[in-house]
């Protein structure tokens, strides 16, 4: 394992970081396989990964309680960072800080969190929760009463509001940002990699895989990865492992091929590793890839208490896989297994559109719960 200077605290975390917003789940339901994750978490952490990244949502609000059931036996808690994120659109007054921090904490089986994020930030959130509730003071707290170690937050927004939140405070240790070879001017980007850094911030890398669609490319843009003899996958880690400021590429792994494929690629990772032919590779490959119509979900599951039980981060996925796959019967399938057959079909949105009130890529998802069953239906 490859480690990278962490911004300004002085620690060193791994290049990769384990994420678990799609632990492994029992078949047709979303229920977690417990003894399969915490095995997963466990030889992550044997082989070299030092950060756990996980979320008070992830995963219908279990993904904070395996992992701390990974980590509170035979010194895992000692070997790893535990990251994990407040649910700032929860908060409806300035104790509602206190109360879902020490939550977590029961969770996870801890009495601190290594690394704690304001989950999401956008706009809206920033002056309706973080300011209003005077959310920094709380979070400042905490890290002055042990509870937490450094701050940061996860970002959904364009490039301007991210400078003016990285800008705001001088206490913020390290923040996430959206970022792949596809997005590079989509959120904070390239442009907020480098105004972070420069603030002395760490940066930690979601999406590397753009919820699994660059692990899946089109056939256009396989070719241009087999001309160099190189996998999808390989080539989306190593083109931000290439880049200076990033620390920790996160990736959520559901399976031990997943795993082992990553740290294969994250053992040889370096800033200025790519060669010239990967670099025309990636640029050819952006041409292919930007020409297809993406619904821009990543499956954080915010939307996961749908008051009418929608699965609409599954209902995305289907959808995708006709977009970029160009192969209705594929989509179908999926459509009618992995949505149908668990439940939370797109025909069960009323259009309510609470959904749309926390999505923090602001997608319009009453719109699109009537196209997916549209162009689904069989």
């Amino acid at each position: 394992m490859q480690y990278r200077d962490f911004g300004k605290t002085g620690l060193k975390v791994s290049a990769l970081g384990f994420g678990t917003m799609r632990l492994p789940v029992y078949p047709n339901t979303d229920i977690i396989d417990e003894e399969k994750a915490i095995n997963l978490i466990h030889t992550g952490i044997d082989k070299g990964i030092n950060y756990i990244d996980t979320a008070y949502t992830y995963q219908n609000g279990m993904s904070e309680v395996v992992v701390g059931k990974a980590l509170a036996v035979n010194g895992y808690r000692d070997k790893a960072y535990i990251a994990t994120k407040a649910p700032v659109w929860e908060y409806n007054c300035g104790s509602d800080f206190d109360r879902y921090l020490n939550e977590q904490l029961q969770k996870l089986q801890t009495d601190h969190i290594d690394f704690y994020l304001l989950h999401s930030l956008d706009a809206n959130l920033w002056d309706n929760k973080v300011i209003k509730y005077n959310v920094l003071e709380h979070l400042l707290n905490a890290k002055r009463d042990g509870r937490v170690k450094y701050i940061g937050f996860s970002f959904n927004d364009d490039i301007n509001m991210f400078k003016w939140i990285c800008d705001y405070w001088e206490e913020w240790d390290f923040c996430q940002i959206h970022l792949n070879y596809i997005d590079e001017e989509y959120q904070a980007g390239l442009k907020g990699l480098k105004h972070a850094v420069k603030r002395g911030m760490a940066v930690n890398i979601m999406e590397p895989l753009k919820g699994g669609y660059l692990a899946n490319v089109p056939a256009q843009t396989q070719k241009v990865f087999d001309e160099i003899c190189a996998g999808p996958v390989e080539i989306a880690m190593q083109y931000l492992w290439d880049k200076e400021g990033v620390g920790c590429v996160l990736s959520d792994m559901g399976s031990f091929n997943h795993l082992e494929e990553n740290l294969g690629y994250a053992e040889i990772s370096g800033i200025g590793m790519l060669s010239g032919k990967r670099v025309v590779a990636i640029k050819k490959a952006q041409l292919t890839v930007q020409q297809k119509k993406i619904v821009p979900c990543d499956g954080c599951n915010i939307c996961g208490r749908c008051p009418h039980h929608v699965k609409i981060f599954r209902n995305f996925e289907a959808i995708n896989k006709l977009y970029i796959h160009d192969n209705l019967e594929l989509a179908q399938d999926y459509y009618k297994g992995s949505v149908a057959l668990v439940g939370g079909e797109a025909t069960a949105c009323v259009g309510c559109r609470w959904c749309e009130s926390v999505c923090p890529k602001h997608i319009e998802i009453s719109h699109w719960m009537k196209k997916v069953h549209e162009i689904l239906k069989v």
